[in-house]
């Protein structure tokens, strides 16, 4: 629900104030190791993941290492309800696609901080490296409630990798198409103090990725290689001050570089030597992204406590083919303060009050004039929010709500919910019913773009509901777990870019999308065989005509097996993808890829690594007109100490 506020500076400058006066008198709190069985981004709270009463994944760092990846996205596509689309191979950019929602309606975090561009709404998921990640929730469906803007189709947060004092490890790696990586890391400290370094690097040539036929009189067809190559850098800290106090620091520095294919040149080039004029768009792109978050925790008898302060950049500048450069750049401020009290052993209650700052800006080669004319009309913007969260466990029975008040500058506010019942008929069995709102607030490009930003934009809305029925079994020889869910989504206020009676496009509140879908996941140990099944059925439809929302396939499984055997680990995965619909009604058709990899233990402290992806030499495409990658391989020894 929206509705109008002239209140924002006041409301934002008691929150800051709050919030630093809690973080400079804080006596707050305590790092509890995290099991891998606590999910923290449902409720913004550790819980254990079976009593969840949403639907969530949880990618634990030993899954990571088993699959031998080198994108973030590859670790997501095995997620029930995620279908992810690339542009070309590693390191070229990619989109993911949650319960059919679009790919700018999942928030991202790494360590709690939002990282998304807010001039596109967009993740550079390419920038981020495998080998630094300890984990990755995913919580599916709405939660604005807590989370506020861009959580529509769900949220994804990402957790940096922590070594223990003197415990660390090295890599190295290549791969067909001139891949090579290396990664170092290290653990530093004491059991009071810790601090946990790593450091990637990752290159590849590449391939043609981009296969179009000549567009009438335009040759757009770059018939060459799109590499890419990318440093990071992570920080991850803790300092144990008291008993219940403790210190914490996450940062990370990414920087890299993609080569891509221009789609459509810069001016008209026809197929006349005489007047051949080869300019396209900027074919290439540099990135520069940061984060660092300092945080005081709290843990008493009764209450948790957070008090945190961040700041990020999400910076990209595009250039080549003798175009000029252009850099655009979103950093963001945010301060957060959660508590948590639980009454009893059955009852919590979380507060929560959260501002943040989005400043945009843009610079490039262009004269001052034009440059200037490239401005937003607007480059800044405050966003201040209160939540309030319960649970309550009455015997079997289970209960959850959630509420939200967005305030946001020149936007005005919004409210959202989350309200859940569960019931637990015997310790492994669990039902539940939710229901819930969620948003995501305009772009700085479809708000103030000049020439063609709408001011007048209302944010995208959510209205979600879904069952979800989930099972645990073991016995002697068998150990498991079945999740289903059924859910139901209207989408409202859809921003789309369409031409006016002059034939110059502006963005306008003018769509909508019924999705509707069931997901399960399986997973299935059998003495040293590890079994996960992940498939869905979605049905993504615009709302007026009918017709199937691009890139979304109905049908999307995923099926990965291990088998452990003395010294060896065998590894394969099927991926399957039903049809797609992409720009102009074009049809995707729809693929099978299979995925085989080994690791063998050679000593305590070496393993080594290979692994071959699209073994069947698949041709297909996630994209119209972008081929993905046919077979290839990648190898790598890895020292632990």
């Amino acid at each position: 629900m929206q509705t109008n506020n002239t209140n924002t500076t006041v409301l934002n400058k008691g929150l800051i104030a709050i919030a630093i006066g809690l973080t400079l008198s804080s006596q707050q709190s305590l790092a509890v190791t995290i099991d891998e069985n606590i999910l923290i981004t449902a409720n913004r709270s550790q819980q254990e993941q079976f009593l969840s009463l949403s639907s969530a994944d949880i990618i634990t760092s030993d899954e990571i290492k088993a699959m031998q990846v080198s994108s973030v996205t590859d670790i997501l596509n095995t997620i029930a309800g995620i279908n992810v689309v690339n542009q070309g191979g590693s390191g070229q950019s990619s989109s993911v696609f949650m319960r059919g929602t679009n790919s700018n309606h999942s928030l991202v975090l790494i360590d709690g901080v939002r990282v998304s561009s807010a001039t596109l709404g967009s993740t550079n998921f390419s920038a981020m490296s495998p080998s630094q990640i300890s984990r990755i929730e995913v919580v599916k469906g709405p939660r604005a409630a807590l989370w506020g803007s861009d959580a529509i189709g769900g949220v994804i947060q990402i957790f940096t990798k922590q070594h223990a004092a003197g415990e660390g490890a090295v890599s190295v790696g290549i791969g067909s198409n001139g891949y090579v990586q290396g990664d170092a890391a290290i653990g530093l400290g004491n059991e009071q103090h810790s601090l946990t370094i790593s450091v990637s690097t990752e290159s590849s040539d590449g391939f043609n990725a981009y296969h179009s036929d000549p567009l009438n009189d335009y040759d757009i067809n770059e018939d060459d290689d799109d590499g890419y190559d990318r440093f990071s850098i992570s920080a991850v800290g803790k300092s144990q001050v008291t008993n219940t106090l403790s210190l914490h620091l996450a940062s990370r520095f990414e920087s890299g570089n993609s080569e891509f294919d221009a789609s459509y040149p810069d001016q008209p080039c026809w197929n006349d030597p005489a007047t051949a004029c080869p300019v396209y768009y900027a074919n290439e792109q540099d990135h520069e992204n940061y984060s660092v978050k300092l945080s005081s925790q709290y843990q008493g008898d009764n209450i948790f406590s957070e008090v945190a302060i961040a700041t990020s950049q999400d910076q990209g500048e595009s250039f080549g083919n003798d175009t000029q450069k252009s850099r655009i750049t979103t950093e963001r401020d945010q301060v957060s303060f959660i508590n948590q009290y639980s009454f009893t052993g059955q009852s919590s209650v979380n507060l929560g009050l959260e501002y943040y700052n989005e400043t945009v800006s843009t610079s490039s080669d262009l004269d001052p004039w034009t440059a200037d004319f490239q401005s937003w009309a607007e480059d800044e913007r405050d966003v201040s929010a209160v939540f309030l969260q319960g649970r309550h466990q009455q015997g079997q029975l289970l209960l959850e709500a959630a509420v939200r008040y967005d305030d946001i500058e020149r936007l005005g506010s919004e409210t959202t919910y989350n309200a859940s019942i569960g019931y637990q008929p015997s310790d492994d069995w669990l039902v539940s019913l939710n229901r819930g709102t969620g948003f995501k607030a305009p772009t700085f490009n479809d708000l103030y773009w000049p020439g063609s930003g709408n001011p007048d934009l209302k944010p995208e809305e959510i209205t979600n509901t879904e069952i979800l029925v989930r099972h645990q079994f073991t016995d002697n020889t068998l150990d498991g777990s079945v999740e289903v869910t059924v859910f139901d989504s209207e989408i409202t206020n859809l921003i789309a870019w369409a031409p006016n009676e002059f034939g110059l496009w502006f963005p306008a509140n003018i769509n909508a999308a019924d999705i509707r879908g069931v997901e399960a996941t399986v997973t299935a140990n059998f003495n040293s065989i590890h079994n996960t099944l992940a498939i869905a059925f979605v049905e993504a439809e615009d709302g007026d005509t009918g017709k199937q929302l691009l890139r979304r396939p109905e049908l999307t499984a995923t099926y990965a097996i291990d088998y452990h055997w003395q010294d060896f680990s065998f590894s394969g995965m099927v991926t399957y993808r039903d049809e797609s619909i992409d720009s102009g009604d074009a049809k995707l058709d729809s693929y099978v890829l299979l995925d085989l990899g080994v690791s063998y233990q050679a000593t305590a402290n070496l393993s080594v690594n290979a692994k071959v992806n699209n073994l069947l030499d698949e041709e297909y495409e996630t994209a119209l007109n972008y081929l993905a990658d046919g077979t290839n391989y990648k190898a790598s020894i890895t020292y632990s100490f």
